[in-house]
């Protein structure tokens, strides 16, 4: 994608993605990941996944306790209102989504990020179908800039500014979309798990060992 110049300003591709809330990369010529949201068999409930490191385990499972939200949700307040002041912790749709080893964007990319920074102990995640403050975000727009710090370049084309987090953040939180209206659209869905301020976001009673163990071996940090 080229930039446009109108006038004496050079409009960016990733302007279209700074600027608007819910434009997906999907809908704009780049080939989506196929992961979906995952329900139960009655309908009533939406399944998702999340690493941790197993030493984390007791914590996580202990009377009153669940997965704990710390990271500050970043992004214009004149954009994204709803989720000013809200901290999250992040899931995947998948216990092991193609975009870890196989995006046609980043290659490897996703998995090199899990083994740095993401544990191997996979809890499932099951809640009712209107539970609030999920949505699935793509994670690809910081990538771009992941991208080019270890690989040397970029390869989406967006033009972001990478000297600093801060437009990728943006781009990131502006591609929120409601889990119960995902319906695809994004090249790395994550799930983000949002509350107003930090704290217990997932308690429990919701969370379980998964039956299936892909990152058994895993390293890192949840």
């Amino acid at each position: 994608m080229a930039e446009e110049v109108t006038g004496n300003v050079t409009a960016r591709p990733c302007d279209l993605y700074l600027e608007n809330r819910g434009i997906l990369l999907g809908e704009n010529g780049y080939t989506p990941d196929p992961g979906q949201v995952e329900r139960t068999p009655d309908g009533g409930g939406i399944v998702f996944y999340h690493y941790t490191r197993p030493e984390r385990l007791d914590q996580i499972l202990a009377d009153g306790s669940g997965l704990w939200a710390r990271l500050l949700v970043v992004g214009s307040k004149r954009l994204v209102p709803e989720l000013t002041g809200c901290h999250t912790v992040q899931g995947l749709l998948e216990p092991l989504p193609r975009w870890f080893h196989q995006c046609p964007y980043f290659s490897d990319l996703g998995g090199e990020m899990v083994n740095d920074y993401v544990g191997g102990l996979l809890l499932r995640i099951t809640v009712p179908s209107d539970f609030p403050g999920l949505y699935v975000a793509d994670c690809a727009h910081g990538f771009e800039c992941k991208h080019l710090a270890r690989r040397g370049h970029t390869v989406l084309g967006l033009g972001y500014d990478c000297r600093t987090g801060h437009e990728v953040s943006q781009a990131l939180v502006n591609s929120y979309v409601p889990i119960q209206e995902y319906r695809g659209g994004h090249i790395t869905p994550i799930v983000e798990m949002t509350r107003r301020g930090e704290g217990i976001v997932i308690p429990r009673d919701y969370i379980s060992i998964a039956d299936v163990q892909p990152r058994a071996s895993g390293k890192g940090q949840a």
